[in-house]
């Protein structure tokens, strides 16, 4: 049983350690921020009150500014992966890394894997999985009147998350306008990705490290009419447009074998979710995208299947942070005495054994 397999922070792993909860809403939970950003600003607040409630000594921070200062921090608990810039998910396991702080996550070569689409395809294709035609398009090298793909596609932003700025390309005769909308100053000139639209369902695996493989049950995520694709707004709670289900119809088992076998390229993560494409007419199961450190709100899939194992969410949290502080943890080491002076960027964070 997967209830068996839920670890616990001890009494004295919850006083000696300090946890830096890095999360872009985590200092404004409030109605006006919730009506302009939806869910995920109460996704944050709930997660905030959870590691409180294990007993942590917990300080929110909401910019990544706070990485550069002194880190009197044991532990980084950090979901902030909503800034728009290239390496936004490795910046901070790559700083803890140098900074000789555990943090939440894999490490920042695998987080590549999370953030980038292309690579997460490559990855996946030498893992034996089946993935999308896709090409990179770059808004400011492309011709906006001469482009043009045949068939119909999905463009989005290479390193994007939760669908946002996702756009169906359904006929040649699109192209210009979608180029046009990539072009939008406020994507910085980023790379997008066109993957060939894959009718069909949308699967979704849920998976937490140091559960049974294969224990949490898919979820088909359902998207807007029509097409099914994903939105941001759905996903945001901004429309009706958005709903998950536990899964177990054609194509669950051929998501649960591609994730086993994803998830073994990428490991160690401590929880994850794995998304694909599945047509029932073809039987094909595509991958789409990895998301490490995903959302675990309540209402996600991650904890939904948890809790059908009579999981609480407070006892989900704590494993995840105690499976992740637990396999970071060095061992004690001597101490020789220093023979020069440490630089102050190495001074100003001692990692403490608990």
């Amino acid at each position: 049983m997967i209830s068996q397999c839920l670890l616990k922070p001890t009494p004295e792993e919850i006083a000696g350690t300090h946890v830096l909860f890095l999360a872009r809403h985590a200092l404004d939970s409030s109605p006006e921020r919730r009506a302009k950003f939806g869910y995920h600003v109460v996704y944050h607040a709930i997660l905030l009150n959870a590691l409180r409630s294990l007993g942590f000594r917990v300080t929110p921070a909401s910019e990544h500014a706070v990485l550069f200062g002194p880190l009197d921090f044991d532990f980084l608990y950090a979901i902030h992966s909503h800034a728009i810039f290239d390496g936004h998910e490795l910046l901070t396991p790559a700083i803890a890394a140098y900074r000789g702080v555990p943090c939440l996550g894999a490490s920042a070569p695998t987080r590549a894997i999370s953030e980038d689409k292309v690579l997460a395809k490559q990855v996946a294709v030498s893992a034996g999985l089946d993935v999308a035609g896709h090409q990179i398009i770059n808004p400011g090298d492309v011709d906006r009147n001469g482009f043009r793909l045949a068939g119909s596609w999905i463009l989005k932003p290479r390193g994007g998350i939760a669908s946002d700025a996702v756009i169906k390309v359904d006929s040649e005769a699109d192209w210009p306008g979608a180029l046009t909308a990539i072009s939008d100053p406020r994507h910085e000139g980023r790379d997008f990705i066109a993957e060939e639209f894959v009718p069909g369902l949308n699967l979704t695996v849920p998976v937490v490290e140091g559960f049974p493989p294969g224990s949490l049950a898919v979820f088909q995520e359902t998207g807007r009419p029509g097409d099914n694709v994903l939105t941001n707004e759905g996903k945001r709670g901004l429309n009706n447009t958005y709903t998950s289900a536990p899964y177990e119809g054609p194509g669950a088992k051929e998501a649960l074998k591609a994730t086993a076998d994803m998830a073994a390229q990428v490991s160690p993560f401590d929880y994850a979710r794995f998304d694909f494409r599945y047509d029932p007419t073809t039987r094909r199961t595509v991958f789409i995208e990895v998301n490490i450190a995903c959302n675990m709100a309540p209402a996600s899939a991650v904890y939904r299947a948890a809790a059908m194992h009579g999981i609480k969410y407070e006892e989900l949290v704590a494993h995840v942070l105690t499976y992740s502080f637990r396999r970071q943890r060095k061992g004690p080491k001597a101490s020789p005495k220093p023979t020069s002076t440490p630089s102050k960027a190495h001074a100003d964070r001692t990692p403490r054994a608990l």
